[in-house]
């Protein structure tokens, strides 16, 4: 991650959601895990898994998410290799997710500073890469 320094608890800090919420309540309910209770549902933490403990499958050896294979997979690889797409060029678009799309509906998004965005996406990395390797041991992530 290209800040381990930078807690979560500083990145969350920076949104006007949290903000609001601590300007709400007392000094010392201010913190994640008063903010985390308040907020929580189990429906919301299985959502967030798919995305921070995706499942990953071996298909055509190459590792994907399996949530997001096309369901018309062999046209999509035969497109994808008259393109001349390597397998690493289709696993990228398969498994390739934009951070700020999980948000469209988030009205403070457009407030929401950049790095939070970045040290999300960093996260969501690094959490793919232990999870590719817990399935995948004897490949490099």
């Amino acid at each position: 991650m290209n800040a381990p320094n930078v807690t979560v608890d500083q990145h969350l800090a920076l949104t006007p959601a949290y903000q609001r919420w601590c300007s709400n309540v007392s000094p010392e309910a201010c913190n994640i895990a008063s903010y985390t209770t308040y907020l929580a549902r189990v429906d919301h933490m299985l959502c967030y898994l798919a995305i921070l403990y995706p499942t990953f499958v071996l298909r055509d050896e190459m590792a994907l998410r399996a949530d997001q294979i096309p369901n018309d997979w062999e046209t999509f690889v035969q497109q994808a290799q008259e393109a001349r797409w390597s397998p690493r060029n289709i696993e990228y678009v398969v498994n390739h997710l934009h951070v700020t799309d999980l948000f469209l509906n988030d009205p403070d998004l457009a407030t929401i500073p950049l790095e939070v965005c970045n040290f999300l996406a960093d996260v969501i990395a690094d959490s793919w890469r232990k999870r590719l390797h817990d399935i995948f041991t004897s490949a490099t992530f």
